[in-house]
Formats: structure tokens, C-alpha cells, sequence
């Protein structure tokens, strides 16, 4: 017979994760892509950011994460961030990628973040995107 309490405690767990990833102070990477993300006469999606390389972690995703992520995610993350620490390369891929990718995108389900700030811009969205696409290197 399965143990029900363990997994209940598993997912709460996660829960707790995704309401700690969605504390969080507001900064832009760049500018919103306008209008709407284009394609290219390929039929691919074209880069919303005009970014010409592949998005990197140190380059590009940890930045990010420095300046709305880690307020609350990062030294503090016990307190302030729900007991999920972002503050290094390590911490920041124990969290699923669909779980990170749905939380700054807002999505049905998921414990929007930064909570208490603004949405990420859409061009960072789209650059951890990119990365998490890219299989979330240490780059």
C-alpha cells in the first residue's frame, strides 16, 4: 500500500519551493520584445530579444536571478524566500525547469513570481528559456 503522508509532504514541499521562488525583487534585463515575438521566413521562432548568442548562466540567467531572484532567494532564502535557495548554479537546478519556467511566466498552477513585483519581461523570460532549452549548462 503506498505511503500517502510521504508523498503529501513531498508535494507540499514543492509547493512551499514554487512560493519561495516567487518572492522576489523587480529589474529588466532588457527591453520587452515589441511587437509580438516574429518569425522568421524559416517558420522558427526568431529571438525576442535579438540576443545573437545562446543565453549562458553566468552571462545572462545568473544576472537575472541577482536582481529578482535573489532579494529573497538567495542568503536569505530560509526567511524570506519559502526555504528555496537560488544562490548558486547547484541550488537553481534542483528546481525542475517547467517548474522555474512556469512560476516567472506566471502560469495557471503555479505561484507567480516575483511575488509582490512585476512580471519578468517577456525578454527575460524568453532567455531563460533559452537556457533551460539549451539543458540548463553551467556555462
Amino acid at each position: 500500500m503506498p505511503n500517502f503522508s510521504s508523498s503529501a509532504a513531498a508535494w507540499r514541499g514543492l509547493g512551499l519551493a514554487v512560493l519561495a521562488l516567487a518572492a522576489s525583487c523587480t529589474y529588466s534585463h532588457g527591453p520587452d520584445p515589441s511587437p509580438a515575438t516574429p518569425t522568421t521566413g524559416t517558420g522558427s521562432t526568431a529571438n525576442p530579444c535579438n540576443d545573437p548568442a545562446p543565453p549562458t548562466y553566468a552571462a545572462v540567467v545568473s544576472p537575472i536571478l541577482d536582481a529578482r531572484c535573489r532579494g529573497c532567494h538567495g542568503t536569505a532564502f530560509q526567511t524570506r524566500g519559502g526555504g528555496l535557495d537560488l544562490s548558486t548554479y547547484q541550488a537553481l537546478t534542483r528546481l525542475p525547469g517547467n517548474v522555474l519556467l512556469g512560476v516567472i511566466r506566471q502560469e495557471a498552477g503555479f505561484s507567480p513570481m516575483p511575488k509582490g513585483g512585476a512580471k519578468l519581461s517577456d525578454c527575460d523570460i524568453a532567455r531563460i528559456q533559452g537556457w533551460v532549452d539549451a539543458g540548463r549548462l553551467n556555462n
